[in-house]
């Protein structure tokens, strides 16, 4: 079957840079331009997910089949375009019967044969041929121009269902507009409307329960090297680069503009020249500066010196590992702390996507699962564990011998590990515990929060930091006579 891409080769048309307009279009769409605005550092996200889609456009565009009935009539066009007159004029009234059956070309054609059949002569023949390559030029920018729209409209769709998924975490989330984006690469992954239900639900629980989000946020926190003496140096002449903005730079496409610049030439300005009757328009229009064109914009660097005071010696934030989160899914988890374990996973899931950290989810009570979350599957495979209910009997030693292997995977250098239960339970064997202070000697933090104030004070001394959230009606009445 006959591709785009092979047609276009064969009409010698430089009509390609739909996909281009098609991204601008995309970009000035009322709910994508007002987000591009207001939300700087997302919008440049956003412009290179757009410059993609474009560009991957443009070729799935070269790949589409061409339709049965035009791709019959550019064989035919292909097959009688180098015919010399005496041959073409024979075959004209088979060809003519073809073209009638299902070419836009026919009007015209049965126009030019009639005069071709009077008195054939070579610019005649010519004239034929440029008017036939004028109509098929045509009816492919009009197919190209279909599956452009399709597609256009089907990503606007899909760019419009993340705004509104971030908008949804961030007024869950982050109120106060401090994520350093995380929220935006989680609602660009997989999600149901079920997700954002849920978002939602345990957002609020966050709200009751401030102590929660604290945690995460300490946990979120980077390591700090140690202080080093604060000396006061003198300023140092400095070289630095500033960026100026200029139209001569061709690096991103920020519009389109009145022009006569032919290199960046919009198809739908490029088609005049198809049609004698707006050639001379499409000549007038560039003496005039006036055909629509691509707006690119850049920057240039420019050097200029300034006197700049050295930097102190200080705190420099160092990279974590991921985070091991260990859910106990039990029984006696079930109802408020259920609700809390819930909250505080979410929080520390927000705080994983800024950090740009992993998320390594593990359950358990008589046995042990693991989800491992992303971006790209966070929103759905986190409604999975907000969406289950809490069974079965507590056993912690598996779940942290798993975890210690996971540790041991050089993607998992440096990990933290929170371990969320009411930690109702057995003793640590001490073999457990040698492994866990062998992974402390490397980096790895243990973390605890206990869900009950029954919790064994034994078990939660193995952790380098522990919180007691007591989630009876107790502590419950107890914390909110605190904050009112």
């Amino acid at each position: 079957m006959l591709e785009i891409g092979m047609m276009d080769l064969g009409l010698l048309m430089g009509e390609g840079e739909l996909a281009g307009e098609m991204a601008l279009l995309l970009a000035s769409t009322p709910k994508i331009s007002e987000f591009l605005k207001r939300s700087p550092l997302q919008g440049k996200l956003l412009k290179k997910r757009i410059q993609s889609w474009s560009e991957q456009l443009g070729e799935e565009m070269r790949h589409k089949p061409v339709p049965v009935a035009l791709e019959r009539e550019y064989l035919l066009y292909q097959a009688h375009r180098l015919l010399p007159l005496s041959e073409l004029v024979g075959r004209l009234p088979s060809l003519l019967e073809a073209l009638e059956q299902h070419s836009p070309f026919a009007g015209d054609a049965r126009s030019l044969v009639r005069q071709i059949m009077v008195q054939p002569t070579e610019s005649l023949r010519q004239l034929f041929i440029e008017k036939w390559r004028g109509s098929l030029v045509g009816s492919l920018l009009q197919l190209q121009q279909q599956i452009a729209e399709a597609e256009r409209e089907k990503q606007r769709q899909e760019i419009e269902d993340q705004l509104l998924a971030n908008r949804t975490l961030a007024d869950a989330l982050d109120p106060h507009q401090i994520s350093a984006g995380g929220l935006w690469d989680l609602a660009q992954g997989s999600w149901h409307k079920r997700s954002l239900v849920l978002v939602k639900q345990y957002a609020r629980m966050l709200q009751q329960e401030p102590l929660l989000a604290e945690i995460a946020a300490l946990l979120g926190r980077s390591e700090r090297d140690r202080r080093t003496d604060a000396r006061v140096l003198p300023p140092v002449p400095v070289h630095e680069l500033e960026e100026v903005q200029t139209d001569d730079v061709p690096d991103d496409l920020v519009g389109v503009h009145p022009a006569n610049d032919l290199m960046r030439l919009l198809p739908s300005e490029a088609v005049m020249l198809a049609l004698p009757e707006l050639e001379l328009e499409f000549y007038r229009r560039y003496l005039e500066r006036r055909l629509l064109s691509y707006q690119s914009r850049g920057t240039l660097p420019r050097q200029r010196l300034m006197l700049r005071s050295p930097e102190q010696g200080g705190q420099e934030p160092q990279p974590r590992g991921p985070f091991i989160v260990c859910v106990d899914t039990s029984g006696s988890m079930g109802g408020y702390p259920e609700e809390c374990a819930k909250a505080l996973f979410l929080a520390l899931l927000k705080v994983a996507m800024d950090e740009q950290r992993g998320c390594y989810l593990m359950l358990f009570s008589t046995e042990v699962a693991t989800l491992e979350i992303t971006a790209e599957t966070g929103l759905d495979k986190a409604e999975r564990f907000l969406s289950m209910s809490f069974h079965g009997g507590t056993d912690l030693v598996p779940c942290l011998e798993k975890a210690l292997i996971r540790l041991e995977q050089p993607d998992f250098a440096k990990a933290d590990v929170l371990v969320i239960s009411d930690f109702i339970a057995q003793s640590l064997p001490h073999a457990l515990l040698d492994r866990m202070n062998q992974r402390r000697k490397q980096g790895t933090h243990f973390h605890a929060v206990a869900m009950s104030r029954h919790a064994k004070a034994a078990i939660l001394r193995v952790f380098d930091n522990s919180w007691l959230l007591d989630c009876g009606l107790r502590g419950r009445l107890l914390r909110r006579w605190q904050r009112s």
